[in-house]
């Protein structure tokens, strides 16, 4: 190579070093994803039964199934009522649940979960109260739901509760 080629390649380098230098390169942090990677199902809590002193009204208990294995089935007592979708029996209702849950991990970044459930066969039947995730059986019955995850992991839980 000549001389002349040789230096203006060398001025050029040194002047892309004081160009990068004096302008600077805006270092943009990328924040990561904490994905789920399970949900945990801790049990279920009664909003409306405080009043009530029958014990076996105040819980929702595993059930187990033919084997004798832990399934995904739990159950309890329906108290019996006639209830239906106005505020004021949605907000009464002694059958309405708390699904207590827990994603893991505790620091996942999106920890949003939501319920689905076939909503055309059970109107009437169930309201899935849409501000506190609680659900309120209209009439005693077996609902599935499954709780899924919207942070990208695609992890779903499904679970079964029967009140009866």
């Amino acid at each position: 190579m000549r001389k002349g080629v040789i230096i203006a390649i060398i001025i050029a380098y040194i002047a892309s070093i004081l160009v990068v230098q004096f302008f600077g390169l805006q270092f943009v942090g990328v924040e990561a994803n904490v994905y789920m990677t399970d949900i945990q199902v801790d049990g279920f809590t009664y909003v409306n039964r405080d009043s009530i002193e029958d014990s076996r009204y105040q819980v929702v208990k595993k059930l187990k199934d033919t084997s004798g294995k832990e399934d995904i089935h739990y159950g309890g007592y329906f108290y019996p009522g006639t209830y239906d979708t106005s505020e004021e029996s949605l907000k009464t209702n002694p059958n309405r649940i708390k699904v207590e849950y827990r994603v893991e991990p505790y620091n996942a970044s999106h920890p949003e979960v939501t319920f689905e459930y076939d909503k055309a066969s059970l109107e009437g039947v169930i309201y899935l109260d849409p501000e506190t995730n609680e659900i309120v059986f209209l009439k005693p019955r077996t609902v599935t739901f499954v709780l899924t995850s919207h942070d990208g992991s695609t992890i779903r839980k499904e679970i079964m509760i029967t009140l009866t």
